[in-house]
C-alpha cells in the first residue's frame, strides 16, 4: 500500500476510503479506490472497497451526463463530448452507460464517436492505466488547431457545417477559441474578422461570447443572428438570458412567445414562461405553462423541480409527487430523491422511505445541517422524540444556521418539549 502512505500517511487507507465516501468526495474516492492493492484485505473489506468505487463512478458519471447534456442543448459541442466520455468510462451501472454513448451518438449525428465507444466498452475492471478520458487528453494535447478544428465541424448537422466551414479562417479559429473557453482570445480573433465576412454565424457567436461576459453590446449581434437563423438555440439562451438578467420581462415574454407561435424551441419557451408568471405569482398560468413544458418534452431537473412545487402551491399533490418522482434516485442504492423525501415529510406520509434518504444524504454532506434536520422532523413525525431531541440539540449546539433553517429548528425544538 505504498502508494496510500503517500496519500494518507500513517492512516487506515480504508478508513480513509470511507471518509471520502462520507463526504462525498467521488473523484477522490474513485482514484483513491482504484490504487488501492486490496489482495491483503479481508473478502468483505474488498467488497466494501469495490462498492465505493462503483458508487463514485456512478456519482461522477451522473454529474459528467447532466453537464454534457446541458452542454450540449446549448451547443457547447466540444464541452458536451468531454463530460459525455467520462460518464461513458466512469459508469458502472449499464444505464448510465448506455445514456452516455446514446448522446454521444446524438453530438455525432447517428454515429458515436470512437472514443465513446471504447469508453463504454471500458468495464468496471479497468484500472486509471485504460481510463478513456485519459487517452482522449493526451489525443486532444496533440491536435492542432485545424485538427480541432475539423473534429468540431465534425460534430455539425452537415448543411450548418458547411456554413461555418465557409465563414472564414479567422472567424473559425474565433469560434474554435470560445467553444474552448477562451472568451478574450475568441473577441480578440473576431475583431479581425473582415466586415465582409461578419454574417449571422459571426454574429451568432460574438453575440453568445458577448452575453457571457455582461456585455450589453450582445443583443444587437444576438438579434441579427436570430433575424437571419432563428433555428439556432444557443444565440437564442444567450438572448432569453440577457434579457432576463437585466429585468427587461416584458420583452423576454415577447421573445418567448413569438418562438412559440413559430413552433421553435417549445418546451425551453414554456418553461421560461412558467418560471415569468411564478415570478408575478400568477401560480395557475405557472402552472399551465410548466405542464405545457413538460409535455414538449422539456427534462431539465431546475424545470421539474419549479413545476413539482408550483403544483404542490396549487395544491395538486398527486401532480406534485409524480414530479418529484422523476428526479433521479439517490446514489446507487436506488433510494428515493431527497426533494421527493422532503415531500413526503411534508405531508405525513412514506416517513420511513423519507427517513432513509435523508440519512443517504447526510452520508454524503456530513456537514449539511437539513438533513440533520430533517432526520429530526421524521423522528418527531413518528413520535420518537427522545431521538429527535439529539438530533435537535446538536443543530442547536452547532449555530451559523441559516434564518429558515434556525428558524425550523426553534419549531422542531418547541414540538419536542411539547
Amino acid at each position: 500500500m505504498s502508494l496510500f502512505k503517500n496519500l494518507f500517511g500513517k492512516s487506515d487507507p480504508v478508513a480513509e476510503l470511507g471518509k471520502l465516501q462520507a463526504r462525498g468526495e467521488w473523484a477522490a474516492l474513485l482514484s483513491a479506490a482504484r490504487r488501492l492493492e486490496r489482495a491483503s484485505l479481508a473478502a468483505g473489506v474488498q467488497a466494501q472497497v469495490a462498492a465505493w468505487e462503483a458508487e463514485a463512478g456512478n456519482r461522477l458519471a451522473e454529474l459528467n451526463l447532466e453537464e454534457g447534456a446541458g452542454a450540449l442543448r446549448l451547443g457547447n459541442l466540444l464541452k458536451a463530448r468531454e463530460h459525455l466520455e467520462l460518464a461513458a468510462a466512469q459508469a458502472q451501472l449499464p444505464e448510465l452507460r448506455e445514456r452516455a454513448v446514446q448522446l454521444l451518438a446524438e453530438l455525432t449525428g447517428g454515429n458515436p464517436a470512437a472514443k465513446g465507444a471504447a469508453a463504454a466498452g471500458c468495464g468496471s475492471s479497468c484500472g486509471p492505466g485504460c481510463a478513456p478520458e485519459m487517452a482522449a487528453a493526451e489525443e486532444d494535447a496533440e491536435l492542432d488547431a485545424a485538427g480541432r478544428l475539423e473534429l468540431l465541424l465534425a460534430t455539425l448537422p452537415h448543411e450548418l457545417a458547411e456554413r461555418y466551414a465557409a465563414a472564414g479562417e479567422v472567424f473559425l479559429q474565433g469560434w474554435l477559441a470560445a467553444q474552448e473557453g477562451d472568451d478574450g482570445r475568441a473577441l480578440e480573433l473576431f475583431a479581425k474578422v473582415p466586415v465582409a465576412q461578419q454574417g449571422p454565424l459571426f454574429r451568432a457567436e460574438r453575440g453568445v461570447v458577448l452575453a457571457r461576459i455582461g456585455q450589453a453590446a450582445a443583443e444587437a449581434d444576438l438579434r441579427a443572428a436570430l433575424a437571419a437563423l432563428p433555428e439556432l438555440f444557443h444565440p437564442f439562451d444567450a438572448l432569453v438570458t440577457l434579457l432576463a438578467v437585466t429585468g427587461r420581462h416584458a420583452e423576454l415574454e415577447q421573445l418567448l412567445r413569438q418562438a412559440l407561435a413559430e413552433e421553435r424551441f417549445v418546451g425551453y419557451c414554456w418553461a421560461r414562461i412558467a418560471q415569468l408568471e411564478g415570478g408575478r405569482g400568477n401560480v395557475a398560468a405557472a402552472v399551465a405553462a410548466c405542464d405545457q413544458a413538460l409535455f414538449a418534452g422539456e427534462i431539465d431537473p431546475a424545470t421539474v423541480v419549479f413545476c413539482a412545487e408550483l403544483h404542490e402551491r396549487a395544491g395538486d399533490q398527486a401532480a406534485a409527487e409524480a414530479l418529484f418522482a422523476r428526479l433521479p434516485s439517490a446514489g446507487c442504492g436506488g433510494g428515493a430523491h431527497p426533494l421527493l423525501a422532503e415531500f413526503w415529510l411534508r405531508h405525513g406520509k412514506n416517513l420511513d422511505r423519507a427517513l432513509e434518504s435523508f440519512k443517504g444524504a447526510l452520508r454524503h454532506e456530513l456537514d449539511n445541517p437539513r438533513w440533520l434536520l430533517r432526520i429530526a422532523q421524521v423522528y418527531i413525525a413518528k413520535g420518537w422524540n427522545k431521538e429527535a431531541a439529539k438530533q435537535i440539540e446538536a443543530l442547536l449546539a452547532r449555530g451559523g444556521l441559516s434564518p429558515e433553517l434556525d428558524a425550523e429548528v426553534q419549531a422542531a425544538a418547541e414540538a419536542v418539549r411539547t
